[in-house]
């Protein structure tokens, strides 16, 4: 008989692609969202190869590359949806009408994701916080497919540990608004996303107790969230 709480080898290696694995990590922020690479090509003993994508963004007339990607998001007169880097410089033109918070200038709506609270004065595509998140979810693949000219063979997205149903559920809202494709268990703690970087990256040992339960106690100092996750590696 099948044990089916453990793993068969022979399904786990048919599993396993035989080309390189590309996998994209999203983190939706308050302040500020970015979005990380991981390469890994199976069969091969080196580490998955990690990184941060710079993104290009618009910014008065010109495009700068940066990692870090501000939730500012703009939408003009015009139609164009700025996000950005652009639509943050925007948001310092304090002595221009032609821009009002919770009309066509939005920042820091993550904190009002899964609440009933709607931006009245806005138009229908941005009129709530899991909308703008959508604006912000969709540049970031665009701009990740632009940077690396590849489509990920997967994509993550990070929340708070604190994350609520409603909160979750309006991410998910804002990841099929952008066009995603994300499969179950795709939203992921971000303290403990934290630490599955900090594994993957430090490549090191001698960092737990081998051949032992390890409880791992993860602090995430967010923007706009504190969290904390208890991990048992």
């Amino acid at each position: 008989m099948e044990n089916f709480l453990v793993p068969n080898e022979n399904k786990l290696r048919e599993a396993i692609p035989d080309r390189q694995v590309r996998v994209w990590g999203i983190d939706l922020g308050t302040s500020n969202s970015a979005i990380s690479e991981i390469l890994w090509q199976p069969g091969n003993d080196s580490p998955p190869q990690c990184k941060c994508l710079e993104l290009s963004q618009s910014a008065y007339e010109k495009t700068i590359r940066k990692i870090l990607v501000p939730s500012f998001v703009a939408s003009l007169l015009s139609g164009e949806t700025i996000v950005g880097e652009g639509a943050s410089q925007i948001s310092t033109l304090i002595n221009d009408s032609t821009f009002e918070p919770g009309r066509n200038l939005f920042s820091e709506t993550k904190n009002d994701m899964g609440l009933k609270k709607t931006y009245y004065k806005a138009g229908e595509d941005f009129n709530a916080a899991w909308k703008i998140a959508g604006h912000i979810l969709k540049f970031l693949k665009q701009a990740a497919e632009d940077s690396t000219g590849a489509k990920p063979d997967r994509i993550v997205i990070s929340v708070p540990a604190s994350f609520q149903l409603s909160q979750r559920r309006d991410t998910l809202r804002a990841v099929r608004m952008a066009g995603l494709e994300i499969k179950d268990f795709d939203l992921i703690d971000e303290p403990t996303a934290a630490l599955l970087d900090y594994l993957s990256t430090r490549h090191s040992k001698s960092t737990f107790t081998q051949g032992i339960s390890n409880n791992v106690l993860v602090f995430d100092f967010g923007g706009g969230t504190c969290d904390i996750s208890i991990v048992r590696a």
